[in-house]
Protein backbone atom coordinates (compact mmCIF):
# COMPACT_ATOMS: atom_id res chain seq x y z
CA UNK A 1 0.00 0.00 0.00
CA UNK A 2 1.03 3.34 -1.01
CA UNK A 3 1.20 4.82 2.26
CA UNK A 4 3.43 2.52 4.05
CA UNK A 5 5.73 1.69 1.68
CA UNK A 6 8.52 4.87 2.01
CA UNK A 7 9.25 4.24 -1.80
CA UNK A 8 5.90 5.65 -3.05
CA UNK A 9 4.39 7.32 0.03
CA UNK A 10 3.77 10.75 -0.51
CA UNK A 11 2.25 11.78 2.92
CA UNK A 12 0.15 14.73 2.55
CA UNK A 13 1.35 15.21 -1.12
CA UNK A 14 -1.45 12.66 -2.01
CA UNK A 15 -4.52 14.66 -3.90
CA UNK A 16 -7.53 13.63 -2.91
CA UNK A 17 -8.81 11.97 -5.95
CA UNK A 18 -5.70 9.92 -6.09
CA UNK A 19 -6.54 9.00 -2.26
CA UNK A 20 -10.08 8.17 -3.47
CA UNK A 21 -8.73 6.11 -6.27
CA UNK A 22 -5.81 4.45 -3.96
CA UNK A 23 -8.62 4.12 -1.20
CA UNK A 24 -6.03 5.62 1.55
CA UNK A 25 -8.17 8.38 2.57
CA UNK A 26 -8.45 8.52 6.09
CA UNK A 27 -5.04 7.02 5.94
CA UNK A 28 -3.06 9.91 6.18
CA UNK A 29 -4.09 13.55 7.64
CA UNK A 30 -6.76 15.09 5.59
CA UNK A 31 -4.85 18.42 4.86
CA UNK A 32 -3.26 18.00 1.13
CA UNK A 33 -0.01 19.99 0.86
CA UNK A 34 2.60 19.97 -2.15
CA UNK A 35 6.19 18.95 -2.15
CA UNK A 36 7.94 22.10 -1.58
CA UNK A 37 5.66 22.43 1.55
CA UNK A 38 6.23 19.24 2.97
CA UNK A 39 9.82 20.43 2.65
CA UNK A 40 10.06 23.71 4.27
CA UNK A 41 7.95 21.85 7.15
CA UNK A 42 10.46 19.46 7.68
CA UNK A 43 13.50 21.94 7.30
CA UNK A 44 12.53 23.90 10.14
CA UNK A 45 11.42 20.82 12.19
CA UNK A 46 15.13 19.28 11.62
CA UNK A 47 16.96 23.12 12.04
CA UNK A 48 15.74 22.72 15.54
CA UNK A 49 17.96 19.93 16.66
CA UNK A 50 21.65 20.69 17.44
CA UNK A 51 22.85 17.71 18.02
CA UNK A 52 24.26 16.07 14.10
CA UNK A 53 23.27 12.20 15.70
CA UNK A 54 19.19 13.39 16.06
CA UNK A 55 19.34 15.23 12.57
CA UNK A 56 20.83 11.55 11.51
CA UNK A 57 18.41 9.90 13.42
CA UNK A 58 15.21 12.22 12.12
CA UNK A 59 16.49 11.58 8.76
CA UNK A 60 16.58 8.32 8.93
CA UNK A 61 13.42 8.44 10.05
CA UNK A 62 11.82 10.51 7.11
CA UNK A 63 13.27 8.29 4.65
CA UNK A 64 11.71 5.44 6.26
CA UNK A 65 8.27 7.03 5.92
CA UNK A 66 8.68 9.03 2.92
CA UNK A 67 11.70 8.54 0.48
CA UNK A 68 10.56 11.11 -1.98
CA UNK A 69 10.37 13.96 0.53
CA UNK A 70 13.65 12.95 2.33
CA UNK A 71 15.76 12.86 -1.42
CA UNK A 72 13.64 16.05 -2.16
CA UNK A 73 15.24 17.93 0.98
CA UNK A 74 18.79 16.06 0.97
CA UNK A 75 18.87 17.60 -3.01
CA UNK A 76 17.27 21.14 -2.50
CA UNK A 77 19.73 21.35 1.08
CA UNK A 78 22.54 19.33 -0.08
CA UNK A 79 25.45 21.21 1.16
CA UNK A 80 23.50 21.67 5.07
CA UNK A 81 22.58 17.61 5.03
CA UNK A 82 25.41 15.60 3.03
CA UNK A 83 27.51 15.92 6.35
CA UNK A 84 24.54 14.81 8.27
CA UNK A 85 23.50 11.60 6.30
CA UNK A 86 27.60 11.18 5.19
CA UNK A 87 30.57 12.18 6.40
CA UNK A 88 31.23 12.51 9.50
CA UNK A 89 28.10 11.99 10.76
CA UNK A 90 27.92 8.48 9.48
CA UNK A 91 31.22 8.16 11.05
CA UNK A 92 29.38 8.40 14.46
CA UNK A 93 26.55 6.48 13.92
CA UNK A 94 28.48 3.37 12.66
CA UNK A 95 30.24 3.54 15.97
CA UNK A 96 26.65 3.37 17.46
CA UNK A 97 25.06 1.12 15.32
CA UNK A 98 23.48 -1.04 17.69
CA UNK A 99 21.72 2.33 19.31
CA UNK A 100 20.94 3.80 16.35
CA UNK A 101 19.39 0.52 13.96
CA UNK A 102 16.09 0.97 13.27
CA UNK A 103 15.59 -0.87 10.00
CA UNK A 104 17.19 -2.69 7.09
CA UNK A 105 18.47 0.10 4.93
CA UNK A 106 20.53 -0.75 2.29
CA UNK A 107 22.34 -4.15 1.86
CA UNK A 108 25.13 -4.92 4.37
CA UNK A 109 28.11 -7.29 3.62
CA UNK A 110 30.48 -8.34 5.38
CA UNK A 111 34.16 -10.30 5.27
CA UNK A 112 32.36 -13.84 5.70
CA UNK A 113 30.31 -12.96 2.29
CA UNK A 114 33.38 -12.37 0.20
CA UNK A 115 32.66 -13.59 -3.23
CA UNK A 116 28.63 -13.97 -2.49
CA UNK A 117 27.86 -10.76 -3.43
CA UNK A 118 26.64 -11.35 -6.99
CA UNK A 119 24.11 -13.86 -5.42
CA UNK A 120 23.22 -11.13 -2.64
CA UNK A 121 22.57 -8.39 -4.72
CA UNK A 122 19.94 -10.60 -6.43
CA UNK A 123 17.61 -10.12 -3.27
CA UNK A 124 17.42 -6.71 -3.67
CA UNK A 125 13.48 -5.83 -4.68
CA UNK A 126 13.96 -3.06 -7.04
CA UNK A 127 16.20 -2.99 -10.11
CA UNK A 128 16.53 1.20 -10.55
CA UNK A 129 19.84 1.62 -8.25
CA UNK A 130 21.13 5.13 -8.99
CA UNK A 131 23.59 5.71 -5.61
CA UNK A 132 25.99 3.17 -4.14
CA UNK A 133 27.67 3.88 -0.91
CA UNK A 134 30.66 1.89 0.58
CA UNK A 135 31.60 2.56 4.32
CA UNK A 136 33.85 0.13 5.98
CA UNK A 137 34.26 0.15 9.92
CA UNK A 138 37.71 1.16 9.56
CA UNK A 139 36.83 4.16 7.52
CA UNK A 140 33.81 5.24 10.13
CA UNK A 141 36.27 4.93 12.73
CA UNK A 142 39.20 6.76 11.16
CA UNK A 143 36.29 9.77 9.84
CA UNK A 144 34.41 9.87 13.53
CA UNK A 145 37.86 10.27 15.11
CA UNK A 146 37.90 7.55 16.96
CA UNK A 147 38.27 3.18 17.04
CA UNK A 148 35.09 0.98 16.48
CA UNK A 149 35.44 -1.70 19.33
CA UNK A 150 34.44 -5.31 18.18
Amino acid sequence: MQVHDPWTNKGTGFPLSERDRLGIRGLVPPRTMPLESQVAKILHSVRQLQDPLEKNVFLNDLCDRNETLFYRLLIDNMEEFAPIVYTPTVGMVCQRFGSYFRRARGMYFSAEDRGLMGTMVHHWPRDDVEVIVVVSRAAAAGRAGGRLRQ
